[in-house]
């Protein structure tokens, strides 16, 4: 988990006091010290999910529900038991298994021939472990796409409410597809790691 590092500056300041009362010393000052006050972040992270290929949509069970889409992820939430409400950043890192000829597409595979998988990651501020519905379909301006190697950050990719409102949670998952039934067949040494480092960013309480 990483955090983003603030830095606050002390200020003085220093005000000036002139009675027309008092010869004795008209030069009188009060100095103040003003401090910065900062929230202290508290999020709970998973530490491991997992997630499956399924070239073929065949029906995999997931928390007593049955599954079959082609990029299946098990339900993962971090929570914001932080003060303030937080902006969530990611940046995810992919790694295919050393044995494995797939490729990892930043678009759908429909269409596509080759071994390839399109894998993208989904969150939702929820006041659960799961959202309320996951997105029908991907969409770039909510999304991050898992690439080879690091991908970029992608900022501001939820809002997650302080701890003592019902959205504090951040359900997420990995989804996408990729290709049924390629030149040359999946097999098991097919797979990917996939790392997602977040980092938090506190916010206003009345932040809407």
């Amino acid at each position: 988990m990483k955090k983003r590092l603030l830095l606050c500056a002390l200020f003085v300041l220093l005000l000036s006091l002139t009675t027309q009362a008092l010869a004795v010393d008209q030069n009188s000052n009060t100095r103040i010290d003003a401090l910065c006050s900062l929230p202290e972040i508290q999020v709970t992270v998973p530490a491991t999910a997992e997630v499956y290929i399924n070239p073929f949509e065949i029906p995999v069970e997931i928390n007593s529900a049955m599954i079959s889409q082609q990029i299946i992820s098990t339900p993962a939430a971090i929570e914001n038991k932080s003060k303030v409400p937080l902006s969530v950043e990611v940046t995810l890192t992919g790694e295919l298994w050393a044995d494995s000829d797939m490729r990892l597409l930043p678009y759908s595979t429909k269409g596509a021939t080759s071994k390839a998988a399109f894998v993208y990651f989904e969150i939702h501020a929820s006041s659960g472990t799961t959202p309320a519905a996951w997105d029908e379909e991907f969409d770039a301006a909510k999304h991050a796409v898992l690439r080879e190697g690091e991908g970029r950050p992608v900022k501001n990719i939820a809002i997650l409410d302080q701890a003592d409102k019902p959205n504090h949670f951040g359900a997420f998952r990995l989804t996408g597809d990729c290709v049924p039934s390629p030149r040359f067949p999946w097999t098991d040494a097919d797979g990917l790691n996939a790392k997602i480092a977040f980092t938090f960013i506190p916010l206003s309480r009345d932040h809407s």
